[in-house]
């Protein structure tokens, strides 16, 4: 048997040909895989962000921003939720220890589970938080309760916030309710 040689001819074809490959490869690369390498970071990010604005903005955020409204005496410290908790009496009165906030709430559970209302700490104008507050015992559906809630601020300190936890079921609901200027005893 003999051996075909390869002639110039041959060789000629199979270059043109193995050109033409290598184009098509690093155009279908450039076609495929550059949009898809933009994709990915742009779903990355997306999600990225998704994640914060729910970590911030979400039901179990743990940040929690004011209501935007100043309750005062007579008004609604949630009035972003189907139940009432009127804010029925708030004074700040002159003690050793600096100025005694208390403030006066009634609540009534409008909905059909038990309802729980928690004031935690309140913050001051100066940006101080001072630690207190009181957790109502379960309220049954239609009934009422009220509670007295102090707290002991520093002499020149004035409450500017207090957060609020509604517990309806097992759904806790948390805000920072904004306070009205409260009346000096």
């Amino acid at each position: 048997m003999t051996e075909h040689a390869p002639t110039p001819s041959d060789d000629a074809g199979d270059g043109d040909a193995a050109t033409e490959n290598d184009v098509w490869s690093r155009r279908s690369f450039v076609r495929y895989l550059a949009p898809v390498s933009i994709a990915i970071p742009i779903v990355v990010e997306t999600e990225t962000l998704v994640g914060l604005l729910q970590n911030d903005f979400g039901e179990n955020s743990a940040w929690t921003q004011p209501t935007g409204v100043s309750v005062g005496i007579g008004g609604d410290l949630r009035p972003d939720l189907n139940t009432r908790e009127k804010l029925q009496n708030a004074a700040l009165e002159a003690v050793e220890d600096g100025r005694r906030l208390t403030l006066a709430v009634a609540v009534r559970n409008t909905t059909d589970a038990p309802y729980r209302l928690a004031l935690g700490a309140v913050t001051t104008d100066g940006g101080e938080t001072v630690e207190g507050g009181y957790t109502t015992d379960p309220v049954a559906p239609g009934e009422t309760t009220s509670f007295t809630a102090e707290y002991v601020l520093p002499a020149d300190a004035t409450p500017a916030s207090v957060e609020t936890t509604v517990t309806i079921g097992n759904q806790p609901s948390e805000r920072t309710v904004q306070l009205a200027p409260v009346p000096t005893q």
